[in-house]
C-alpha cells in the first residue's frame, strides 16, 4: 500500500537516498540488484514479512544475481527483520547488506555507517543462534580435479581408439609429402629383365583372328619377373632393352619393328593413370605414380591420361584440386614433343578427362595450348570417325605421331571440337574402374565388366580398356597388380570375357611391376601371329 507524505506512515519499507524518502513510500525492492533492505516499520506487519520470507527463500537461488563481492541473500535480511521488529517496540533497526552501505546509497550525514546497526557477523550469528538459516557454504568450481582427470581419460581414450580404427600410418606414409630423397632413387623395375633381354615368342594360343575387335586373347610365354640384384636401370634414365629398334636401321615403331604392321586398333598400350599426379612431381594427397610423366616415356609407356582442370580461369592438369599439385600444359606439351623428336619411332596417345570439380573444361582451349607449342599440332592425328585406324607404320611414316582422345564431359566451342580431339567413348569399351581391392580386380565377372561404351546406336568398339589400379591408389597392391602373374592372368580373363582384345590397359606406380615389357611382348607376339 502506498503510504502519505509523512515519513512515520510510508508504509513498511522505504529507501534513503541523499536524505530524501523515494518513491513516496510505495514498496521499492529490487530483488535483480539484492539492495539491502533498509528499514522495517511496526510490529503489525509480522504476518506480510513472514510470507514474504518464505516465498523469497524459495526464489533466492533463482533471483539473486552473482556478484565478484560477497552478498547476504535478501531472506536472510528479512528474517533479521521480523526478528528485529517482533522482539522490541522500540524504533527498528536497520539491517544492512555488507555490499550496500550507507555511502553506497548516497547518506553523507553519517558517512556510510549507523551506530544502532549491528554488524553482518552479529546478524549471521543471531539468525543462526535463533536456528532462521544455516551457514552457507561458498560456490563450488564445477571444475575439480576429478572432472579434469575423467575428462582428459576420455580424451586419451577417444585418440587412441581413433588411432586404431583409421589406417593412421598408412595415411601418414601416403599422404604426407616426404622430404628426404631416398637412398636408392628407383626401388622396383621399369618391366625390365635382369638378363637385359626380351622374350620371344614360342607359339600362340590367342583367339583374335586378326581383324582387331574379334576373339579374345591368350599370353602363353610370359618375361620373368626382375631379379633384385639391382642389375635393373633406374626408372626413366635410359630407354629399357626391350623398346630398342634394331642397330641395322629400316622401320621401327614403339620400340619394334613387328609393331609396324599392327594396326592402332591391334595394339596394346600402357597408359599410365592419372600421369600428372605424382609424388615426384610435388602433388600432395592421393598421387597415382612415384615418377613424373617424362620418365614413364623413356620407360616404356606409350599411353598418357590427364585430368584437365580450369583454375580459375588457367588451364592445368590437377587431380580435381587446384593448388595441390598440378603440371602446366605447355610444359607437359613441350617435354612430350620433344621425346617425340627424339626418339622418331615413338607413338603417343594422350587421353585427356575432364575435371568436374573444377571449372568448365573447353576442348578448343586446351587445343590452344597446344599450339603454343611450336611442332606441337602438326605432329597431332585426325581421325574420321567410322575410318578404318592406320597402322603404327603409316604414323610413323607420316609423322602423326600423337594421338588425342578426350571424356568426361567438357564443351567446345559453337563451331565444333579441334578436328584432331575424339570422343574416346565412341570407340572404347572399359572395364569397371571402382576397385577397391586386389580382390576386387581378380573378381573378373565384377572387374572385367563393361562401365562404359559407345551409344546403341553408335558403331562397335575399336577398343577395349582394362582397368588396372584400386582406388584410392595403393602403391604396394599396385605391385602386384603390374606383376607378371597377375597382370597376364586379367589382359586374359578380361579380353576373353569381352571377346575383344586389349587395347589400353590402365596402371598405377608404373615404376614397378612389369607392365611395359608385358605390353612389348604382347604386341610382338600377335604381329608374329599375323605373320603366320
Amino acid at each position: 500500500r502506498r503510504g502519505t507524505q509523512d515519513n512515520k506512515n510510508l508504509g513498511p519499507f522505504f529507501y534513503q537516498k541523499n536524505g530524501a524518502i523515494e518513491n513516496n513510500g510505495s514498496p521499492n525492492i529490487s530483488l535483480s540488484n539484492c539492495r539491502a533492505l533498509r528499514q522495517c516499520n511496526g510490529s503489525h506487519w509480522f504476518s506480510s514479512l513472514a510470507a514474504l520470507a518464505l516465498a523469497l527463500s524459495q526464489l533466492k537461488s533463482r533471483y539473486c544475481i552473482r556478484s565478484r563481492r560477497r552478498i547476504v541473500n535478501l531472506d536472510q535480511q528479512l528474517l533479521y527483520a521480523i526478528m528485529s521488529t517482533s522482539s522490541t517496540d522500540s524504533p527498528p533497526r536497520y539491517a544492512h547488506s555488507p555490499t550496500t552501505t550507507m555511502r553506497e546509497h548516497g547518506d553523507n550525514n553519517n558517512n556510510g555507517s549507523d551506530p544502532q546497526s549491528p554488524s553482518t557477523e552479529e546478524q549471521q550469528h543471531q539468525l543462526e543462534h535463533n536456528g532462521l538459516i544455516t551457514k552457507s557454504l561458498p560456490r563450488k568450481n564445477c571444475c575439480t580435479w576429478k572432472v579434469a582427470t575423467v575428462f582428459l581419460f576420455f580424451v586419451a581414450g577417444a585418440l587412441v581408439a581413433t588411432w586404431q580404427m583409421l589406417p593412421a600410418e598408412d595415411i601418414v606414409a601416403k599422404y604426407i609429402p616426404q622430404f628426404d630423397e631416398p637412398a636408392v632413387v628407383y626401388s622396383g623395375p621399369e618391366a625390365g629383365m635382369s638378363d637385359g633381354s626380351s622374350s620371344s615368342s614360342s607359339g600362340g594360343n590367342s583367339k583374335d583372328d586378326g581383324e582387331g575387335g574379334d576373339g579374345g586373347m591368350g599370353i602363353d610365354t610370359m618375361p620373368t619377373d626382375p631379379s633384385e640384384d639391382g642389375s635393373v636401370v633406374g626408372a626413366g634414365r635410359t630407354v629399357p632393352s626391350f623398346m630398342q629398334c634394331p642397330e641395322g636401321g629400316g622401320l621401327c615403331c614403339n620400340g619394334n619393328a613387328e609393331n609396324c604392321m599392327l594396326r592402332v586398333d591391334q595394339m596394346l598400350f600402357g597408359m599410365v593413370h592419372n600421369s600428372m599426379s605424382s609424388e615426384e612431381g610435388d602433388f600432395t594427397f592421393g598421387y597415382n605414380q612415384k615418377y613424373e610423366l617424362e620418365k614413364a616415356l623413356i620407360a616404356g609407356y606409350r599411353g598418357l591420361n590427364l585430368d584437365v582442370c580450369n583454375c580459375g580461369g588457367v588451364i592445368q592438369f590437377c587431380h580435381n584440386i587446384c593448388d595441390l599439385g598440378e603440371r602446366y600444359p605447355e610444359e607437359v606439351f613441350s617435354n612430350t614433343l620433344e621425346f617425340l623428336n627424339e626418339y622418331s619411332s615413338e607413338v603417343v596417345v594422350l587421353l585427356f578427362q575432364a575435371s568436374t570439380e573444377t571449372g568448365p573444361t573447353v576442348w578448343n582451349d586446351l587445343h590452344s595450348e597446344m599450339k603454343n607449342v611450336d611442332g606441337f599440332v602438326d605432329m597431332t592425328y585426325t581421325h574420321t570417325y567410322g575410318g578404318e585406324w592406320p597402322t603404327m607404320g603409316d604414323l610413323v611414316q607420316q609423322n602423326k605421331r600423337i594421338i588425342v582422345f578426350y571424356f568426361n564431359g567438357g564443351t567446345c566451342y559453337e563451331d565444333g571440337c579441334p578436328p584432331t580431339f575424339n570422343y574416346f567413348y565412341n570407340y572404347a569399351a572399359e572395364t569397371q574402374y571402382e576397385s577397391a581391392s586386389l580382390a576386387d580386380l581378380e573378381n573378373f565377372e565384377y572387374s572385367c565388366a563393361i562401365t562404359r561404351k559407345p551409344k546403341e546406336n553408335g558403331l562397335p568398339p575399336d577398343f577395349l580398356v582394362v582397368n588396372n589400379f584400386v582406388t584410392p591408389p595403393d602403391e604396394d597392391a599396385s605391385a602386384e597388380a603390374n606383376s607378371r602373374t597377375f597382370l597376364a592372368d586379367r589382359l586374359t580373363a578380361c579380353g576373353n570375357m569381352n571377346r575383344m582384345r586389349p587395347n589400353f590397359v590402365y596402371l598405377d606406380f608404373w615404376s614397378h611391376g612389369v607392365t611395359a615389357e608385358l605390353v612389348q611382348y604382347a604386341n610382338e607376339q600377335f604381329a608374329q601371329q599375323l605373320g603366320r
